[in-house]
Formats: C-alpha cells, sequence, structure tokens
C-alpha cells in the first residue's frame, strides 16, 4: 500500500497540467454549505462550497472539515498546484481510532466565484480499490439535472424606467428611476441613491489626499483651520500611485472620519485599466449589512504641495438589494451624460484627465461597460465554466485510476479511450497521436 500511495501522489504532482477547476456542487448552498455521502462501494465524498475564499484559506477551511470527519488532524502527503485554474489537489493520509486512512482533497477558488471543495477518503487498506468509483460518483454529482441540481440562482430584476435630471450647473444629466433621489450633481460629477437605501450610484467623484511625507503638507497640517482640512474632502494619507489600494485607504479613512469606525472593505477582483487606474469588485461590511461594489477608480499624483487627486465612479448595493436595484443601479450609471464643455470652464485640469481616462477606455475596450454591467451574469457563467471544467477532471482522475487515456489523431480529430500503455505507444508510433489533456475532454465523447 506504501507503494500505491506514492504513486498516487507522484499523479499528484503532476496534476498541474490537468487544468483543474470545480464548481458548486450537488446539494451545496451558497456560502459554506456541505454534503458527506457514503460511497456504497467504502468510502466517503465530502463536497460543498467555502464561501469568497482565497485558494489557501478555502484549503484550509476543508482540511479542518476532514479533520472533524476523521477525528484526526490530516497528514498531507503530496501537493499540486495549478496557478491556471485557481485549483489545488492534495493527497492526505489520517487516523481514525487506529485505523489508518488515506484521501485525495480538490479545491477551487476562482476569483469572483464561490470556493468550492471536495474530499474523497477511505481506510488505506482499500482506498486504491475504492478511489475510482469515488471520482466516478464524484464527477455523476457535478452533472447538472432535476435530481441534484443546485439552488436556482435568483433572477435580477431587470432596470427601471429611468428620467434624465440635468445638474444645476448644466455639466451634465443622469437618469433615475422614480424611487431613486439626485443627491449631488455638478463639476461633471453626479450621486444619486435608492430613495429608502440600500443602493447608490457614483459617477466621477473626487477626493484629495494631502501626502504627511511632504514639507509642504506638513505645513499645511500645523497650519490649517479644521474647516480647511475638511474644504479638501480627503484625508491624510501618503502618495503610492496604487488606484485600488488608495482607494481602499481613502473609504477608510473617510469612514473614520466620519465616526463610523474601521470598514471591512474585500476587494475580491481588480483589473488595471491604465497606468493609474483600475476596476475593482469586492463587499464593504459583513453578515446582512454587507454591500456588494463595483467602482472604476484613478490617482493623479502630488503637485508640489503635496496634494494627490483620487477619483472614483461607483456602484453600491446592499446585500438585500442586490436582486431588485442591481441591473437599475448599473444603467443608471451608464446613463450619464456630461457636458465637458461646461466642465473645462469650471475645472479644466480634473476634466481633461478625466476625460482622457474615460476616452481611452472606452476607445481600447468597448467591452469595458458591458462586463460592468453583466458581471453577475459573468460569475454565473464561471460557475457553469467551472462545473463543466471539474466533470472533465473527476472524468480525467477516473481514466487514471483505470489506468486508461484519451488519445487524439490530428489528423482527423477523433477521439478514443485507451489503456496508458496503448496510448504511449500510439503517441511515440505516430506523430499524428496526441494524449488529451482534461481540458480538451469532449462531453459527449470522451464522457
Amino acid at each position: 500500500m506504501k507503494i500505491r500511495v506514492r504513486v498516487l501522489a507522484a499523479a499528484l504532482v503532476g496534476c498541474s497540467t490537468l487544468g483543474l477547476s470545480f464548481p458548486r456542487t450537488a446539494g451545496a448552498a451558497s456560502g459554506t454549505a456541505f454534503v458527506t455521502s457514503s460511497n456504497p462501494g467504502g468510502g466517503t465524498i465530502l463536497t460543498g462550497t467555502l464561501g469568497n475564499l482565497p485558494l489557501t484559506a478555502a484549503t484550509a477551511d476543508l482540511m479542518r472539515r476532514v479533520h472533524t470527519a476523521l477525528g484526526s488532524r490530516p497528514a498531507i502527503v503530496a501537493v499540486a498546484l495549478d496557478s491556471h485554474d485557481d485549483t489545488l489537489a492534495l493527497l492526505f493520509t489520517a487516523a481514525r481510532h487506529g485505523t489508518p486512512y488515506s484521501g485525495v482533497a480538490i479545491v477551487s477558488a476562482k476569483p469572483g466565484a464561490q470556493a468550492a471543495g471536495a474530499a474523497l477518503y477511505d481506510t488505506t487498506a482499500r482506498f486504491h480499490t475504492t478511489i475510482g468509483p469515488m471520482m466516478h460518483r464524484l464527477g455523476g454529482m457535478t452533472l447538472p439535472g432535476p435530481s441534484n441540481a443546485t439552488a436556482p440562482a435568483k433572477r435580477l430584476a431587470p432596470p427601471e424606467r429611468l428620467v434624465a435630471h440635468s445638474f444645476a450647473d448644466g455639466t451634465g444629466s443622469i437618469g433615475l428611476p422614480a424611487d431613486w433621489t439626485l443627491l449631488s450633481g455638478g463639476g461633471g460629477s453626479a450621486m444619486a441613491g435608492l430613495q429608502s437605501g440600500g443602493a447608490q450610484v457614483a459617477y466621477n467623484m473626487h477626493f484629495t489626499g494631502i501626502d504627511p511625507t511632504n514639507p509642504r503638507a506638513q505645513m499645511f497640517l500645523r497650519t490649517a483651520t479644521p474647516l480647511a482640512r475638511q474644504n479638501l474632502h480627503g484625508a491624510v494619507l501618503p502618495y503610492t500611485g496604487d488606484p485600488v489600494g488608495s482607494w481602499k485607504a481613502m473609504y477608510e479613512a473617510l469612514a473614520q472620519q466620519r465616526g463610523m469606525g474601521a470598514p471591512e472593505i474585500h476587494v475580491t477582483s481588480s483589473r488595471a485599466a491604465g497606468a493609474s487606474a483600475a476596476d475593482i469588485a469586492g463587499t464593504l461590511g459583513s453578515g446582512a449589512k454587507t454591500i456588494h461594489f463595483i467602482a472604476h477608480v484613478f490617482v493623479l499624483p502630488p503637485n508640489p504641495n503635496g496634494l494627490w487627486g483620487l477619483s472614483d465612479s461607483h456602484i453600491f448595493v446592499s446585500e438585500a438589494q442586490v436582486v431588485s436595484q442591481a441591473q437599475t443601479a448599473n444603467a443608471v450609471l451608464g446613463s450619464v451624460r456630461i457636458n465637458f464643455g461646461a466642465v473645462a470652464a469650471q475645472e479644466d485640469a480634473i476634466r481633461q484627465s478625466f476625460q482622457r481616462m474615460f476616452e481611452a477606455d472606452i476607445a481600447n475596450d468597448r467591452a469595458q461597460d458591458a462586463a460592468r454591467q453583466e458581471r453577475t451574469d459573468e460569475a454565473l457563467a464561471n460557475d457553469r465554466a467551472a462545473q463543466e471544467g471539474m466533470h472533465k477532471q473527476a472524468v480525467a482522475m477516473e481514466n487514471y485510476s483505470l489506468d486508461r487515456a484519451v488519445v487524439v489523431d490530428t489528423a482527423t480529430g477523433e477521439h478514443s479511450t485507451v489503456g496508458s500503455g496503448f496510448a504511449d505507444a500510439l503517441v511515440q508510433a505516430n506523430s499524428n497521436y496526441q494524449k488529451v489533456p482534461a481540458s480538451d475532454l469532449l462531453r459527449g465523447v470522451d464522457y
């Protein structure tokens, strides 16, 4: 059995080329729901979701569950990390009441989607005979269908009808539904929110950072009146040039200035949108008070007085209002129209910087706006893709356990499942034949 464990460990080390990914498993709800299934031929399958955790934290959570199930802390024998698919596979051993156990665990934590994991274990004496059937059963559990489908995702309500509201200074307009209020509009910026609370849209809001390392800024901080500081609409923060870190630090500082305490800000995804700009998404707070956000943010370098700028356009929607208001909030942000000539007459330097940033975004990536409005749909699509990827991986691990492989004739495109030895012989003898990795398996052909 020690030899078999070493073979499995070696296989896990090679898993990084298999394109591992993992879906939300059947029967598991969102958050951290888990299901334990007994395999009829022996062994146990533990599956479920692990919340919005990074890969390492999700793996630790899964292994704690294995620890609880077996009554002893598992020892990791081998680990394989597939950074491309944000997936980790490992082989572990443990003991239950003196009986040795062996198992395999797989965890996936793709950005923007729920982390998920599965652990398959049995007594070490029979693990080599039950791992194949358990992998086969796990593959079946990821299939969609009436008998094992996950709870359906809530459908987002369509956007409400918008009515244009002009800014008082003539610098632009924004479309709002009847139950939203224009909180501010002018200078090429706007903020609006749901009257009952729970949703907010901001466009081109400006904040000022005061770099405490700058000598002139230090003098200002020593001599400025409270009103002068307040008029800066910002906080004492060093300039770093990092738009994501600066946005997070600015909102934390502003919340503390207003007596709200240190907010829980979790940036779950970010994408550079230029040298000093980024698109970010994440959450504010936790539990029932969680607020989901997306934002486009950019920073401007400090002037000789140590003052640097941060601007953002964002959508904030509370957990309770996501279904009813997410699409409407996207539509509100997309409805903003700016009279850049009027903005130039007021704040030419800020307008020019803002316009260059957004015009460059539009010219270089028109799909970006659609991506902002369809983040929820993309997350669901990622879940579906992860589900299919896990199914492929389950099939690939089943093939491994049964000592077989899939080969393709590159001249004809025909796939064949054959014994591993025969597959090696084909590939060596004929350059037209290649082994098919897990990511390239075909539904309806290879499984």
